[in-house]
């Protein structure tokens, strides 16, 4: 028997995209996600733009996670120019970081995937029954966005950050702010996380590569190598296919693999914080690393982890002071960049050549989505190893394929650049 299921419209992603496949014999033979919008040129608008525009525009690509975007091609261009900047630049920009995972996750866990394990389809009716939750993942969230407020200047599409710096610094007063706003939404974190953890996750399991930042000193997320390579090794390896069909590339390595908090979770957690390994531990976690599901509940465990991150960087700023630092002049000159940072849904990469003229000649960005995309199909195909697949109608199957889509977190605007 020979049929299709097709999926018009993926709600509760970032993004519109929908879901095609061919079914013989109950099985997925071919998986297709099918992304509905148009291609946004992003690259070819920023070549011949002078370097200082870069990131303000290429922020624009995703209103969910601007800051990933502006921070990892300022480090591009820096890589590009040789500039160096100071441990409090590169402190400063981890806070944001924390910030921006942080927001995006807590928005992701309750709004978009938490619905999919009670069979809930309207977000009010979610709210009213998880009152508790809602005001957890909204104070995290508000708490999230006052970081980005007081350190970028504001809470989406930073202003202060800039090539070799920061063009303002935050005050004394509002970092000693700052920490007493974090560590008393700590507590709420934490349980946020722990609800993530008695949640019934669908049994499924695919092996497949993992690939994230990874640095021995720390949770992997500003910088360091991958799979033991450094990032423009690594990126070498990489391949992008883009087929006539689609507006949209996939990548390979060896073959698909996925990017995002689970990977994080899976190579990094010898360095989360405290609390967050606490919960990992408690939670199983680590039974369950090729089962895409629990990408969600990594998700969760990170948002504790990045708090604490956040609280330890504010405490290492304070104890070290705000020192003033004078914006150098820029010298431009020939070079090429790359620079990569863990986006909330995985490894963002920018390559960028520059010219002597202060002008971006190439441009190739890298999205987590773009990613991911292979490797969720494959997990598709593979989905007669969920447990009780061929006892599901065919409305069951759809909702569970739409969970897993959600699952994955995909960012369709961040795909579409």
């Amino acid at each position: 028997m020979h049929e299709k299921i097709k999926i018009d419209y993926i709600a509760k992603i970032e993004g519109h995209a929908s879901f095609l496949a061919d079914i013989v014999k109950g099985d997925i033979k071919k998986a297709r996600i099918e992304v509905e919008e148009g291609a946004r040129l992003i690259e070819g608008i920023l070549r011949n733009r002078k370097i200082e525009e870069l990131p303000e525009i290429a922020s624009r690509i995703c209103g969910i996670c601007p800051i990933v975007h502006y921070l990892t091609s300022v480090k591009a261009i820096e890589a590009a120019l040789g500039i160096i900047v100071s441990e409090q630049t590169i402190l400063l920009r981890k806070l944001m970081m924390c910030s921006q995972i942080i927001s995006s996750h807590s928005l992701h866990l309750l709004f978009f995937s938490a619905a999919d394990f009670f069979g809930i389809k309207s977000d009010i009716e979610l709210i009213k029954k998880y009152p508790e939750e809602t005001s957890w993942a909204i104070k995290i969230r508000d708490t999230a966005n006052k970081i980005s407020d007081i350190i970028g200047g504001r809470a989406v599409h930073p202003l202060t950050p800039a090539v070799g710096g920061f063009r303002k610094l935050p005050k004394k007063e509002d970092l000693q702010e700052l920490n007493k706003i974090c560590l008393d939404t700590l507590p709420q974190a934490e349980q946020f996380a722990r609800f993530f953890t008695k949640l019934n996750y669908p049994e499924y399991k695919r092996k497949a590569d993992y690939i994230c930042l990874t640095d021995n000193q720390e949770y992997g997320y500003y910088g360091g190598k991958i799979d033991g390579l450094e990032i423009k090794e690594f990126l070498k390896k990489i391949k992008e296919v883009q087929t006539p069909e689609s507006v949209v590339k996939r990548t390979y390595y060896r073959d698909s693999y996925m990017v995002g908090a689970l990977p994080r979770i899976k190579i990094n957690n010898q360095y989360l914080n405290p609390i967050a390994k606490k919960i990992f531990v408690e939670s199983g976690i680590e039974n369950h690393y090729f089962n895409p599901f629990y990408n969600i509940l990594a998700q969760a465990i990170e948002v504790a982890h990045f708090l604490e991150e956040a609280i330890k960087i504010i405490g290492e700023i304070l104890k070290k002071g705000i020192a003033e630092e004078k914006m150098e002049e820029i010298i431009f000159k020939d070079g090429r960049g790359v620079g990569a940072i863990e986006a909330p849904r995985g490894t963002l990469f920018y390559d960028v050549t520059v010219t002597k003229d202060g002008i971006v000649s190439d441009l190739n960005i890298i999205t987590p989505t773009v990613q991911n995309l292979a490797n969720l199909e494959k997990d598709l195909e593979d989905f007669e190893k969920l447990k009780d697949w061929h006892k599901l109608n065919i409305e069951q199957k759809k909702q569970k394929i739409a969970m897993l889509i959600r699952a994955y977190d995909p960012c369709i605007t961040c795909a579409t650049h």
